[in-house]
């Protein structure tokens, strides 16, 4: 009996100790990938990058002023690549994409204002950016959570004559 007790206490003991060392690795693992992140070249919040456009819609969720939502974003460009997207390439003319692009500035818009975005308190980091149809890039974004937590997402964003705009997120 007291031989089966010293074993559970041991293997009590030894899970325990396993947890507390697999813990402090996770921990030192997420610091280091933090550090990495920390390191990339700031950004700055303008529409003159691809990242900065992304930061420029994300200072507008914080304060919850969608004209600058709006305006951070090219619902045209957008537009036209959902139809190309949906098989009517050879069909879309400029009223088409206006009318696309209006209802998407008005769904954005709606469903913005309803239920705003939480970007308060969270990092921006850009880990990637790959070109994905013309004057359009794919950059990735990497969010560190008040939390410590990570949250990652692939964005798209046009390059316009007044600078880069957000397009939408993109979903593997």
């Amino acid at each position: 009996m007291k031989r089966a007790l010293v074993i559970v206490v041991l293997a009590v003991v030894a899970n325990v100790a396993y947890r507390a060392l697999h813990q402090s690795g996770v921990e030192q693992a997420r610091e280091e990938a933090y550090a990495e992140l920390k390191a990339l070249p700031p950004v700055a919040r303008d529409f003159t990058s691809p990242e900065g456009a992304i930061l420029c819609l994300e200072d507008a969720y914080r304060r919850h002023d969608i004209e600058a939502a709006v305006a951070a974003k090219d619902f045209k460009t957008e537009a036209r690549l959902m139809l190309q997207r949906a098989g009517y390439k050879d069909f879309v003319d400029e009223g088409m994409i206006a009318r696309t692009s209006e209802a998407l500035a008005s769904g954005f818009r709606m469903s913005t204002t309803a239920s705003w975005p939480d970007v308060e308190g969270g990092e921006s980091f850009f880990t990637k950016r790959e070109p994905h149809a013309d004057k359009v890039v794919l950059v990735t974004e990497v969010r560190r959570l008040p939390d410590g937590g990570v949250f990652q997402q692939q964005l798209l964003v046009a390059e316009t004559p007044e600078g880069w705009r957000v397009l939408n997120p993109v979903y593997k």
